[in-house]
């Protein structure tokens, strides 16, 4: 195991990069910080959100086969299960600790700044009464797109850790550790530099800080470790 965590702690390293650099300027979150480009980074933030998060599953999943060269139907089902614990045990951890944590979000913070609506209030609601909240004060906003106010009506949880980072990191790490990287290094190299795009969305869009990214990041790596472990123990690949 020594090996293959020398090798994916370099890519950790270059996910914490972004946040870091962002929590040394002790940024805040603000509409003015959107721009051009932040309807791109939508687009591709929805890619490691609910519901499309499920088709980004899948297209993994086939590629991982094709590359990896599976052929039996014993080993795609072991594949699919490694996969898939891979995601399930993230998932819980994430859920868990945004449960015990309870952070607002900083488009939250936003509103109770802008609104004057408590984030306290705002998260004792229920998730459809938030919407509501949501819809009320933001849908007329000049500030805030359209796009951008649908989001928000979506993703009224807590902010720590990042789910979105977590779930691409965690295919990153996946890439890395099940993949022969000499070989497929440029696939590998697009899911990386996915993965770092993910994370400046999540800033950009005010759904999360950089301590979110990073510990999002951090959870991913031990999370496809264990999946390393079963993809070993279970020979779908080898040393």
């Amino acid at each position: 195991m020594l090996p293959i965590i020398k090798k994916t702690f370099f890519v950790l390293v270059l996910f914490l990069i972004a946040p870091i650099i962002v929590m040394t300027t002790n940024w805040q979150w603000q509409p003015e910080s959107l721009n051009a480009v932040s309807h791109y980074l939508f687009w591709l933030t929805e890619t490691a959100g609910v519901p499309w998060a499920l088709l980004t599953c899948l297209f993994f999943t086939l590629l991982f086969s094709l590359l990896l060269k599976v052929r039996s139907k014993i080993q795609i089902v072991k594949l699919i299960l490694v996969l898939v614990i891979a995601m399930v045990v993230g998932q819980l951890v994430k859920s868990a600790i945004k449960t015990y944590t309870a952070e607002s979000r900083p488009f939250v913070l936003w509103i109770e700044a802008e609104y004057s609506i408590q984030d306290e209030y705002f998260y004792s609601l229920p998730r459809s009464e938030r919407k509501e909240i949501i819809k009320e004060y933001i849908y007329q906003s000049p500030k805030i797109p359209h796009w951008l106010y649908k989001h928000w009506c979506n993703e009224t949880g807590y902010t720590f850790p990042s789910g979105h980072t977590l779930f691409a990191a965690t295919w990153a790490f996946l890439a890395l550790m099940l993949l022969n990287f000499k070989r497929h290094y440029f696939v590998i190299s697009i899911i990386i530099a996915w993965v770092i795009l993910i994370e400046i969305s999540r800033l950009d869009l005010g759904m999360h800080r950089p301590i979110d990214l990073i510990v999002g990041a951090i959870i991913a790596w031990p999370v496809a470790l264990l999946s390393y472990y079963l993809a070993r123990r279970w020979q779908i690949i080898k040393e």
